[in-house]
């Protein structure tokens, strides 16, 4: 499919797969008890920040064949109103190509995350890329970047529903440009000497959780009996060598790639 396409493609077109996509939620491998992600470290404890009104428990962390399940819900037993999934591998990495496959999940003030961080608690400033989905719009994208603890951010448009089948998501992160993509086709990119483009290596992290009032305006006020998954099946990292120019950009998972894809 040619990225023109892909871009504008009709949400009535993705609505149509409503239904046929929702996750069968048998036969899962519950994390908790198995150490089935050894390359990932999957978060457990109770997450005090102004902005999350979410508890990370590797109990909302499941594998169900070659897919990844974050589980959000309401649960009364930690510091916040609800409990979810987050995960991160355990190696930094830097410049190269970022993906991964998903469906994003759905629901006012809900966050599916995919980024690379690193800052204080791994002893560096505050660097990080993002691409996160609004559970309140699930036919557009939130792309940001911090570069020492500053952010800048940008809104863009999908033309499909992100809800209702799964895609290729990323970024190509090299020194003086960050191109975002969806299914290899450039939605969005920023490039310059004075473009806000981080320099630190960092974790690739993946999550879902829920807002705080404090970014209702943002993202919307989750419901008090919220439940929602998003579905990961497909992680990977292609580094950037020293001569990589936009016109030799190693392909997905290229030969020489360095595969972070789990469930196989």
């Amino acid at each position: 499919m040619a990225c023109s396409e892909v871009i504008s493609l009709a949400t009535a077109a993705a609505t149509s797969l409503a239904g046929i996509l929702e996750p069968d939620l048998g036969d899962l491998v519950d994390v908790s008890k198995l150490d089935d992600l050894p390359d990932w470290h999957v978060a457990e404890y109770d997450f005090s920040h102004p902005h999350f009104e979410t508890d990370w428990r590797r109990s909302q962390v499941a594998l169900q064949q070659n897919d990844l399940l974050l589980s959000l819900e309401p649960h009364k037993a930690g510091q916040n109103l609800f409990v979810s999934g987050s995960i991160r591998h355990q190696h930094r990495t830097h410049f190269g190509r970022y993906q991964a496959r998903l469906r994003r999940a759905a629901g006012q003030g809900l966050v599916t995350g995919l980024f690379v961080y690193t800052g204080p608690p791994y002893g560096t400033r505050h660097d990080e890329i993002d691409i996160e989905f609004l559970g309140k719009d699930t036919g557009g994208i939130h792309l940001a970047t911090f570069v020492d603890g500053v952010l800048s951010n940008w809104f863009v448009p999908l033309g499909f529903d992100a809800a209702h089948a799964s895609r290729l998501y990323g970024f190509d992160w090299y020194p003086d440009r960050l191109i975002w993509h969806v299914d290899g086709c450039e939605i969005f990119r920023i490039e310059g000497p004075d473009a806000p483009i981080p320099k630190t290596p960092g974790f690739m992290f993946a999550n879902l959780w829920a807002v705080d009032h404090a970014l209702e305006n943002w993202a919307g006020v989750p419901e008090q009996d919220a439940k929602a998954s998003a579905i990961f099946s497909e992680f990977s990292f292609t580094p950037f060598g020293p001569a990589e120019t936009a016109a030799t950009k190693a392909k997905i998972l290229s030969k020489g790639s360095a595969d972070l894809r789990f469930g196989e």
